[in-house]
């Protein structure tokens, strides 16, 4: 996520999270977990979140029905934590704290995702931050892999833009509490990269890849660079279809990487509790008018949602909570 703000910052259906809804990131370690878990025969079982847990690294089994109920993600730290649903052998999606640009802090911070409910709640309350930027993390789950990542999230990425395989992505989205001193928005991200970069797992982006983002909300916040025009594109909002006008901001290459950033950014509206879907190869198509590569044999290798926060307006502090629920990746 971007983090420089003044920011300077298919049928088959494929679902993955559930209460609705970089920078340098290192994917070096594999997170610890706590876990809660019961044996089931044939459906996804649930647990309430007083129930006592250990500390155990995430594993996945593909003969035995037990999946933990409750799976916290500790790892503050770029380490994407697997969620396996329904005894699958390759993860369903990815979680991750993500506080990538955070060095110090004190508070606590919550990430805990119910694979009953599908449900993934964040709360965050921190205080002396250090250091004080735009965006400090990124808490977040996605499907497919990150340039940084050495493997993939679900099934359907890498896409090659060039054909594209139209997708619809859902969710219901709840934001509970917010500091209105901080940082902070609800948007999700993703990475259309080289060849080189897409089939070369664990290779950081670079001059050459693009970095988009699509902002459903912003409180003392904006995307990287500068406007550069504005775009009309449909979307579901609480299951209305909704011609929503975004802003398009760009920044051609990003201190933080070099590769080039493009974020559409509400205009007049915003989301911050109900329901969202939309057709993320829409928000692509209006990208090649901004772009100066031609992303033609280009792959998107992700998409992403989660909520950049940060502290340079908030005297070091971090206060807030969301869920998200029913994330899901379609193709149509």
């Amino acid at each position: 996520m971007n983090k420089l703000y003044i920011i300077i910052v298919p049928i088959i259906v494929i679902i993955v999270v559930g209460t609705i809804g970089g920078a340098i990131y290192l994917h070096h370690q594999s997170p610890n977990v706590k876990t809660s878990s019961i044996t089931f025969t044939t459906n996804e079982t649930t647990t309430s979140m007083s129930i006592t847990t250990n500390t155990v690294p995430t594993t996945v089994t593909s003969t035995v029905s037990s999946i933990p109920q409750l799976i916290y993600v500790t790892s503050s730290a770029s380490s994407p934590t697997p969620v396996y649903l329904n005894n699958s052998t390759v993860p369903l999606f990815y979680l991750e704290v993500n506080m990538w640009n955070a060095k110090t802090w004190n508070g606590n911070y919550t990430m805990v995702f119910n694979s009953l409910t599908r449900t993934l709640s964040v709360s965050f309350n921190l205080t002396q931050v250090n250091p004080l930027q735009w965006t400090n993390g990124y808490p977040e789950i996605y499907v497919g892999r990150k340039p940084w990542d050495t493997s993939y999230a679900g099934n359907i990425f890498p896409m090659r833009i060039g054909n594209m395989t139209p997708f619809m992505v859902s969710f219901y989205i709840n934001l509970t509490k917010l500091d209105p001193s901080i940082n902070f928005d609800i948007a999700s991200d993703a990475w259309i990269v080289r060849p080189q970069i897409a089939f070369s797992p664990g290779t950081a982006p670079g001059n050459g890849d693009i970095e988009i983002m699509v902002w459903l909300f912003s409180q003392n916040l904006q995307p990287a660079g500068q406007q550069v025009g504005e775009v009309v594109i449909p979307i579901y909002i609480n299951h209305t279809l909704v011609n929503a006008t975004f802003q398009v901001w760009e920044m051609k290459s990003v201190p933080w990487g070099g590769w080039e950033y493009i974020a559409f950014r509400p205009d007049g509206w915003k989301v911050t509790n109900g329901y969202v879907a939309y057709e993320p190869n829409l928000f692509i198509k209006a990208l090649t008018n901004f772009t100066s590569y031609n992303i033609t044999n280009y792959y998107l290798t992700d998409w992403e949602f989660g909520t950049e926060w940060g502290t340079m307006t908030s005297n070091g502090t971090a206060y807030f909570s969301w869920t998200i629920s029913n994330f899901s990746e379609t193709l149509l």
